[in-house]
């Protein structure tokens, strides 16, 4: 008879910690499919703002650094376009250290390597001022502060380095933005 007891009692136990195991199991996968919904959103989001930008978003981005006081809306639309789809792939990666897949230095890293990249120059600074800190919680955007306010370089400014620093500069785009001529 006690051996009958200690075997229901184990076979009791062994249910019980099943079912635990099972709930453990399902909480887990919910919160996956909840990652992969938030990145799926993310990509698909920046997908929308990319097509929003046009094909080449170059001559904006030129204007944005010579000559700003020529920004029209049309500009400003593909910049923002620009800047917003830039920063929330940056974004992403500090998503992703929230929920455990990156760690805090993975989102840093990008930050630290994109912000200046994105946001230094005079457009960028504003844009990130007046609009682009809304986007983001404040964890982040206190992060990206703290970057911009430290010495970097932006796209422009290598530019001009590699141009400066070739022997040949004959057939590359010269650097003020043809809009910018006028």
């Amino acid at each position: 008879m006690r051996l009958g007891n200690i075997l229901a009692l184990g076979t009791n136990v062994a249910v019980i910690v099943g079912l635990f195991l099972v709930v453990m199991e399902l909480n887990q996968n919910t919160e996956l499919a909840r990652i992969a919904m938030v990145n799926d959103g993310s990509l698909t989001e920046n997908e929308v703002w990319i097509a929003l930008m046009e094909q080449e978003p170059k001559d904006a981005i030129a204007k944005s650094f010579e000559c700003p006081e020529k920004l029209v809306l049309a500009d400003y639309v593909v910049l923002d376009s620009y800047l917003y789809a830039g920063m929330n792939l940056v974004y992403r990666n500090y998503e992703l250290a929230r929920e455990g897949f990156y760690s805090d230095e993975d989102w840093k890293s990008e930050v630290d390597n994109y912000a200046h990249w994105y946001l230094s120059g005079e457009f960028g600074k504003a844009y990130w001022d007046e609009v682009g800190r809304l986007y983001f919680d404040a964890e982040f955007t206190q992060y990206v502060d703290s970057v911009l306010a430290s010495p970097g370089e932006n796209f422009d400014s290598v530019w001009k380095k590699i141009v400066s620093a070739l022997p040949s500069k004959e057939g590359l785009e010269p650097l003020i933005s043809p809009a910018c001529l006028d």
